[in-house]
């Protein structure tokens, strides 16, 4: 099957199972991990209003995932796999940390209220923007403990100008990293070896799905968007997190693939109704142009390969045919929602642009041509 739940049960089993009596390393790194959460909970602080009430939960937080990561009921498992899994994974959080921390730098409760929301959505992203920082700290101190120092891997610079050019697209952009981040970990969930990574993953997965539900409500969509989570593999996590990322000191797991974008159903507030016809606009990568000799070229060439619109909602997929258009050398490309989608209570679907009639898969993605894109459907 394409997006197993199996994966996600196992994640959640292992969450749950009994652990073991700590060792004193294991009391070490927790300490170490509760000491510099609660330094960058007093960076936030000093970056915020001063008058915000503290949160004291993050430093608690860190030294929970670390524990947990530290004690499982069988022996531990060393994989360069999960090496590979945790850096990614500490991308992200490094990514959305910086974003949090910047973004509440600049924007004040008022910013917000002016929005018509109450006060206690900056005292709430403030909370959020501390898990983050938690979420860093956690994931530096277990790769740390499992496999040496120097071995997690620095922030990326960004850019967020337009993320951060009002309190709305700081909310709107938020909304985007807290579903992406549990998209990530749910999907990569089957790559872990290690049962301590496995914990680890779940208990900061788990949380990134609060905060995504809170997003959904502030922006106007259901809190949960379906039955069942959408996984996404790497290179789709990488192809959203590309568009905030200016460069990083070490190479991404995968190279993004050609951005894609709808006319319409792209955004909470405007859901787009079953069976309506869909424009894509599909942005070719910097490599995609290099190779074509021109982004026009590029473009042409991405077009002539997409086939079908490939929908991904919880762990089922289905594909409408792409129909092309060229009037006077300029090619629109449109699709239609497939009925099923809301038929199975699904709010939201995952959008790719396909060469083949099939599922794109956790560990297949080869008929990927752009993508993937977010459709907020009407239920």
């Amino acid at each position: 099957m394409a997006y197993s739940l199996f994966s996600f049960v196992a994640v959640a089993h292992l969450a749950l199972a009994a652990p073991m009596p700590q060792a004193a390393s294991s009391m070490t790194s927790m300490a170490t991990a509760t000491a510099s959460a609660a330094t960058a909970m007093s960076a936030i602080a000093a970056s915020t209003s001063a008058a915000a009430p503290a949160t004291t939960a993050p430093a608690a937080a860190a030294a929970t995932v670390v524990a947990a990561a530290s004690t499982v009921a069988t022996a531990t498992t060393v994989s360069a796999g999960d090496l590979t899994v945790l850096n990614f994974a500490l991308t992200l959080e490094n990514l959305e940390s910086t974003f949090y921390q910047q973004g509440l730098a600049k924007f004040t409760a008022a910013d917000f209220q002016n929005l018509g929301l109450p006060t206690s959505v900056f005292t709430t992203f403030q909370s959020i923007a501390a898990d983050e920082a938690t979420h860093v700290l956690a994931l530096q101190t277990l790769i740390q403990n499992k496999f040496g120092v120097n071995m997690a891997v620095p922030s990326c610079t960004y850019n967020f100008q337009a993320a951060l050019a009002n309190a709305q697209a700081f909310i709107t952009t938020a909304s985007v990293l807290e579903r992406t981040g549990v998209q990530a970990y749910d999907g990569a969930a089957h790559l872990i070896a290690g049962n301590d990574v496995k914990n680890a993953a779940a208990a900061i997965g788990s949380v990134e799905a609060r905060h995504s539900s809170f997003l959904n409500m502030l922006t106007g969509s259901a809190p949960n968007p379906g039955p069942f989570e959408t996984e996404l593999g790497v290179r789709p996590i990488v192809t959203i997190a590309a568009g905030l990322i200016t460069a990083c000191p070490y190479a991404l797991p995968a190279a993004p693939f050609p951005a894609l974008a709808t006319n319409v159903g792209n955004t909470p507030t405007t859901p787009v109704a079953a069976n309506t016809a869909i424009t894509l606009m599909i942005t070719p990568t910097a490599a995609n142009i290099a190779a074509a000799g021109s982004a026009a070229a590029a473009t042409t060439a991405i077009q002539n390969t997409a086939l079908f619109c490939g929908w991904a909602y919880g762990i089922s997929q289905i594909r409408t045919p792409i129909t092309q258009v060229n009037t006077n050398g300029v090619v629109t490309q449109t699709c239609t929602i497939p009925a099923a989608i809301p038929m199975a209570r699904f709010s939201q679907a995952v959008l790719f642009a396909v060469n083949a009639d099939t599922d794109v898969t956790l560990d297949n993605d080869l008929n990927v041509v752009a993508g993937p894109a977010t459709v907020f459907i009407t239920v």
